[in-house]
């Protein structure tokens, strides 16, 4: 019946927004305090997340090696993701918080649920959801089968790609509001997206992972600078740190290309029709095909 059809579709967007006050409730109280904590739908959001953009690949194995076996959860890279985003991407809001400022983790793990309900609606998921992947996302004994099942969202209860296509769909979710004349302000989720997808593959392929506390300040750290010691250096053969790796060797050019010019330094495609040099000059920009009069910038300001 459509009246049975429509609550079908309604009942799990009215449990996501049960989930999301009683979510915020607990952060305000928790802000107040000074005390904040990762609850159990953000943690197992987040591991939602890592598990999906750097999963465990036990296909590898066997062709490239055991090093190329684990994933991200393997080394706790969700909760390095979550201090990230809760340290580093903040609201500007200077006398609220423990840090002067407001926690996001929980609010960008609330986002990325309507983009799994957005995605189910829409029937664009290739599996059925499922609470036995938010379980499989916890070490035994970490929280109970009852707890997770009650925290976890429909993001978490997602398959891996499914929960990257709904990652796909924050692009569609933008929120303009004019708060007084002349005054806009804008919320794209799309950054949502490029935050968890981009910063948990830019973390896990960095060297945090060698730090024995990586939350002390930076001047405390010590690293051991030692491949063995960083799994994703492991996997890539990334030999460690040293100085000159970030120096500037030269710029890249080709004859119909702008960005190199002068002595060639080395060539790296000795192609005739079109060769590809380092040069020790950056080159300038130059007219090219494209007909760029008529463009006219959509939003000037």
């Amino acid at each position: 019946m459509p009246i049975e059809g429509a609550w079908r579709r309604l009942g799990p967007w009215i449990d996501a927004l049960r989930r999301g006050v009683a979510s915020l409730l607990e952060l305000v109280v928790e802000v107040i305090r000074g005390e904040p904590d990762v609850d159990v739908h953000t943690l197992v959001t987040f591991r939602a997340v890592v598990d999906a953009v750097v999963p465990e690949t036990p296909a590898l194995g066997e062709d490239l090696g055991p090093e190329h076996v684990p994933g991200g959860l393997a080394i706790d890279l969700d909760g390095f993701v979550v201090t990230y985003v809760d340290d580093g991407f903040q609201l500007g809001f200077p006398h609220v918080g423990p840090h002067g400022n407001i926690p996001l983790a929980d609010p960008i793990a609330h986002v990325l649920d309507a983009a799994a309900l957005a995605l189910l609606d829409r029937e664009g998921n290739a599996a059925e959801p499922s609470a036995d992947r938010a379980l499989a996302l916890l070490e035994p004994g970490e929280a109970s089968a009852r707890a997770v099942e009650e925290a976890a969202g429909p993001f978490a209860e997602l398959s891996r790609r499914d929960r990257l296509r709904a990652i796909g769909l924050l692009d569609e979710f933008d929120l303009e509001v004019l708060p007084s004349p002349g005054e806009l302000f804008e919320f794209d989720a799309g950054l949502v997206g490029q935050l968890v997808v981009g910063f948990t593959e830019l973390i896990y392929y960095g060297e945090w992972d060698g730090y024995d506390e990586f939350t002390q300040p930076p001047g405390d750290r010590v690293h051991p600078n030692d491949p063995a010691a960083v799994q994703s250096w492991r996997q890539t053969g990334f030999p460690g740190v040293a100085d000159g790796y970030a120096a500037l060797r030269g710029y890249l050019g080709t004859d119909d290309g702008p960005l190199g010019d002068g002595e060639p330094w080395t060539t790296i495609d000795d192609d005739p029709a079109s060769p590809v040099r380092i040069t020790r000059e950056s080159g300038s920009f130059r007219e090219n095909d494209y007909d760029t009069s008529g463009y006219e910038e959509p939003h000037p300001e």
